[in-house]
């Protein structure tokens, strides 16, 4: 039977990419557009076990021109039957007293796929992170922003932690 890593971490990951550089512009009901592009870099924790992955943790850090400073963090869930495998999940990137909600819902526009069936492997993924509030300079944050990525994984099966990068950009808007 062929094992495959699963695109759930990929889902903590796009969580991770939604802080970036802002920019900024009036729009009606008092509130503004941002225009996001960041890149995050962390761990990844995953249980792949009978076709199932669970990603119990996904925590990273990144700067971002809106934030500045700041971490991700997310968990998850995916397919692990196929080379590449539908995902979704929820998460937040955090800095200070500001802070982003996010999901990523399970379809198969969030994928992810491995480079193998057995050892080391590398899963790259791609998606559209959907916010769905925040607060401090993310106040009532709302828009979709897309993500790609890589993790580093030791193994196709059992618990595994591995090393991950995301890229994200997209628009938001704001309360302002």
């Amino acid at each position: 039977m062929k094992k495959h890593i699963p695109s759930v971490v990929l889902v903590a990951l796009v969580c991770v990419g939604l802080s970036a550089g802002p920019a900024f512009s009036a729009a009606p009901g008092n509130t503004k557009k941002v225009t996001f592009s960041s890149k995050y870099s962390g761990k990844a924790s995953l249980l792949i076990n009978n076709g199932k992955a669970t990603i119990s943790s996904i925590t990273g850090s990144g700067k971002n021109s809106l934030f500045g400073a700041s971490k991700v963090s997310g968990s998850g869930s995916a397919a692990a039957s196929q080379q590449c495998d539908p995902f979704g999940g929820k998460g937040s990137i955090a800095g200070g007293a500001n802070k982003i909600t996010f999901t990523v819902t399970r379809s198969s526009s969030q994928q992810g796929c491995a480079n193998g069936e057995s050892g080391p492997v590398t899963v790259t993924f791609h998606g559209v992170a959907v916010a769905t509030g925040g607060n401090g300079k993310a106040n009532g944050a709302t828009g979709s922003l897309k993500f790609s990525g890589s993790l580093k994984l030791g193994g196709t099966s059992g618990s595994q932690d591995g090393s991950f990068t995301v890229t994200l950009s997209g628009t938001l808007t704001v309360k302002g």
